[in-house]
């Protein structure tokens, strides 16, 4: 089990009213998604920070989409140049690398469409809601313009730029989305900060929140 607030054993059996729960209300193109699940379980069994960073490869890979020009997105195209080595996406090649056996055994599903299902399962297996999963992410051929997603050394100037202005959020939305940071932590090769951004970086809870609100905290200057 990831951790004290998963709610969800990560080695247990995933009902078929469960796989269906992950695919809403379309019809799954992939017959054996029990089996995608239990690989990508197998994985965060082994190794439990895969869980924020599957979250966080799903969420870098969506967030190129831009409203205005009306591209971008996930089309599971990170490991393809210049995306794979843009600056904001460091560390993000260890998730993929770690997804990519269930790719190979699953080649009828896109890496777009398994790497939203593998960030989902581990929201699951972390204690998070159960999130309804639309499959049919087209496999892309060309990276999206980089320098679409937020630059953790700026404010919030920028991050309104970045949710409002790229992707039609309003302030509710982008707090929400930002209380992804309760799991996981910083690492100092990767965006030059360090250290988990809760006391439970493997439980998906509104400690973020809490962290924020209830403690002083300083702006360091360096």
């Amino acid at each position: 089990m990831l951790g004290a607030g998963a709610g969800v054993g990560i080695g247990m059996a995933w009902k078929q009213q469960e796989v269906s729960a992950f695919w809403g209300k379309q019809t799954s193109p992939v017959s054996n998604l029990a089996a995608i699940r239990k690989q990508v379980e197998d994985l965060l069994d082994d190794r439990p920070q895969y869980g924020p960073e599957f979250v966080r490869l799903a969420w870098h890979s969506s967030g190129t989409y831009n409203r205005k020009a009306g591209n971008g997105g996930n089309r599971g195209t990170m490991d393809m140049e210049p995306e794979s080595k843009d600056g904001a996406n460091a560390g993000l090649g260890v998730p993929r690398s770690a997804l990519e056996q269930v790719v190979k055994a699953h080649p009828e599903m896109t890496k777009a469409d398994l790497w939203v299902l593998a960030s989902l399962i581990s929201i699951d297996a972390m204690g998070g809601p159960k999130i309804p999963f639309y499959y049919g992410r087209e496999a892309g051929k060309v990276c999206p313009p980089t320098g679409r997603l937020p630059d953790a050394a700026q404010g919030q100037d920028h991050i309104r730029a970045v949710f409002t202005e790229g992707y039609g959020f309003n302030d509710e939305e982008i707090v929400a989305l930002i209380g992804a940071h309760a799991i996981g932590r910083c690492n100092k090769d990767r965006s030059g900060f360090e250290g988990p951004w809760t006391h439970d970086p493997y439980g998906f809870t509104n400690s973020f929140y809490t962290e924020l609100l209830n403690k002083h905290w300083e702006i360091n200057p360096a």
